[in-house]
């Protein structure tokens, strides 16, 4: 495989072509400075045999900021702050790369005070926060700080710099006739904010490596992206630039494209490069879903791609390029490019985390001094996560799991539609564990007789369907979400009643509206699909929409079965009453209105004075991510 080979670019040796792309990790303060969850982080990742890493993004002002804890490179005190990370990238052979960009229409008003400017009057369809248009004197103050910013990466030892140029962010934003309808010289030449940028670039090139960072294709519709990115890639060529980092989407207007959703077709991303190799002999980088080596090999195969940009991948496994490079492909934790423990966390707060990686931004595990006997009942991903944590510790995991496969639930995911590359990490996660738990017993039931073997236990047996209490309920034919999903009861008839539209309710409507079924699927609140990732409901909704054959009532509380009707009742919030409604017989019921604790086993275990963890679902029914981070919790502190 030619990745694995070195090559150099001017003066600058790349040990192999693999990269890492910049991944918002939003682990800072709101000031933008550094801390130790960053550098654990980054420290983890530089480890893992890739070249050169590309940090998360950083905005050249403050009005240009995505996330109100981005790292900051427009402080007085960013280049000591950012030459901690570089120290760390160094200390482990790895080349340090800043990524530069201004957001535009694309900024977070709670990261900016509240201020979104744009080269005109426009909004952000993704956030829907409205931009104002910058005047002249604040493009001179962008302009002045993409200078200082590069200032502060010389001084911060950085050895390449990225300018964000696509994606729908500021720059991209200038070249679009969509959005740029100003009348000054910004809008008479559209390219005119780029050229400037680059000629402030191009005076750093004895400095460090220029990369510009476009999107192949924006799938925008009234966006030419080819006549955009021809532009971008002409000055970039007249400017010298180094390399071009090459993704897919626009922030905006086409988020899925941009975050690489599990649910897009390859073959679009395939298109799109084929067609930027044509246009510019500029060495190319290439990121989006490519941790697949037999995609790897395609790229290879008819010269596509100089380097191999890993994102989220080496999110979900920091030693991935080792892995390639060691032709140790049975070992990697793939990622399945669900964004629920990524994306998901950075936007709600919590920060940069991965389903199958809890160890992420934390340090190396170190051995215990007292190794203990642990019985981990239950083999989901919070036992499984338990049980190879317990064994990177030192400790002797027992995992016991009743069924003849480990997984648990995680095993339903890829069952759902639009899912199924979540086999990728599921399968991943189950490797990992048979490969570091020595003692897994399947098709075992924990039972009394096993408590004195052990001397402490963690209790991961997951959930159960809760059945509401709803009259005439047992008249019915019947079946769970999980029976469902597992197939072990088959729907009946063609007119089938849901009962709850969170992520596995809705999942299954889709499920059966795609075979021909009639469905009706009920939630007592407004919130359909409330427990799902933004971008995969969206996606999802998008495809429910003209399902003719399903009909999704929110505000609907079903109250009684008789023999031939189904009564309920609507919620009308905003004139503060209930209206009565009926149906004729349905021929199936789904019941998916969530999942309650199994964790019987945990009464029995505390009264023989031994100490009882329970996690995961079996604690209370949340998220996978939630499930692996608990398991891993739990090993620390059996």
């Amino acid at each position: 495989m030619i990745y694995k080979n070195s090559i150099k670019i001017r003066d600058v040796e790349f040990k192999n072509r693999f990269i890492m792309a910049p991944v918002k990790t939003g682990y800072g303060s709101p000031n933008g400075e550094v801390n130790d969850r960053h550098l654990t982080y980054y420290n983890n990742v530089s480890k893992g045999g890739a070249s050169m890493i590309i940090l998360e993004p950083v905005a050249v002002t403050s009005n240009g900021k995505e996330h109100p804890k981005q790292l900051s490179i427009h402080n007085e005190d960013s280049a000591e702050q950012l030459k901690k990370i570089v120290n760390v990238l160094h200390k482990n052979n790895c080349m340090a790369c800043l990524n530069i960009n201004h957001a535009g229409r694309a900024a977070n008003p709670k990261a900016t005070g509240g201020i979104v400017k744009a080269p005109s009057k426009c909004e952000c369809p993704a956030s829907g926060a409205k931009a104002e248009e910058l005047s002249v004197s604040e493009i001179d103050e962008i302009l002045s700080a993409y200078e200082s910013a590069l200032n502060k990466a010389v001084k911060a030892g950085f050895d390449a710099v990225e300018v964000q140029c696509g994606h729908g962010y500021l720059i991209s934003q200038f070249l679009s006739e969509r959005i740029n309808k100003r009348n000054d010289e910004y809008g008479k030449d559209r390219s005119l904010f780029l050229k400037k940028v680059l000629e402030i670039v191009s005076k750093f090139k004895d400095k460090f490596l220029i990369s510009i960072r476009i999107s192949a294709n924006e799938f925008v519709e009234g966006e030419d992206t080819i006549r955009l990115n021809s532009i971008i890639l002409d000055l970039a060529k007249e400017y010298g630039v180094d390399l071009v980092h090459c993704g897919l989407g626009n922030a905006c207007d086409t988020p899925p494209w941009y975050y690489s959703h599990m649910a897009l077709p390859e073959k679009m991303q395939l298109e799109a490069v084929r067609a930027i190799r044509k246009m510019t002999d500029i060495p190319l980088i290439v990121a989006g879903r490519m941790a697949d080596i037999d995609k790897i090999k395609q790229f290879e195969q008819e010269n596509l791609a100089d380097f191999i940009a890993f994102g989220r991948p080496m999110v979900a496994d920091p030693d991935l390029v080792n892995k390639i490079l060691n032709d140790s492909y049975e070992d990697i934790i793939y990622c399945g490019y669900c964004l629920q423990g990524c994306l998901a966390n950075v936007k709600n707060g919590i920060g940069l985390g991965c389903i199958v990686n809890p160890e992420l931004d934390k340090p190396e595990l170190k051995p215990v001094e007292r190794a203990k006997k642990v019985a981990v009942i239950g083999g989901g991903p919070a036992g499984m996560s338990a049980a190879i944590t317990l064994t990177k510790l030192g400790h002797y995991p027992t995992l016991f799991e009743r069924d003849g496969k480990l997984g648990g639930q995680f095993l339903l995911a890829p069952l759902a539609p639009a899912k199924d590359k979540m086999n990728r990490p599921l399968n991943s996660m189950i490797k990992k564990c048979m490969k570091y738990v020595n003692d897994i017993r399947l098709n075992k039931e924990f039972d009394k007789s096993d408590l004195g073997d052990f001397d402490s236990f963690i209790v991961a047996t997951g959930s159960k369907q809760n059945i509401p209490d709803i009259e005439g309920l047992d008249t019915q034919y019947v079946i769970t979400s999980i029976e469902f999903f597992k197939n072990e009861k088959k729907v009946k008839g063609n007119r089938i009643l849901i009962i709850g539209a969170g992520m596995t309710g809705i999942e299954a409507a889709e499920l059966l509206a795609n075979k021909g079924y009639e469905i009706v699927i009920t939630k007592r609140t407004d919130t359909i699909a409330n427990d799902m990732e933004m971008i995969t409901k969206n996606l999802m909704m998008k495809r429910l929409a003209n399902k003719t054959n399903l009909k999704i009532m929110p505000n609907t509380t079903i109250t009684k079965f008789t023999e031939d009707k189904v009564y309920g009742f609507i919620n009308n919030p905003t004139e503060n009453k209930a209206d009565e409604i009926s149906f004729d017989k349905f021929d199936t019921v789904i019941i998916a209105s969530g999942m309650k604790p199994v964790s019987e086993l945990k009464d029995a275990i505390e009264m023989s004075g031994k100490k009882v963890l329970v996690i995961g679902d079996a604690n209370e029914p949340k998220d996978i991510y939630a499930a692996t981070k608990e398991g891993y919790e739990a090993a620390l502190n059996v």
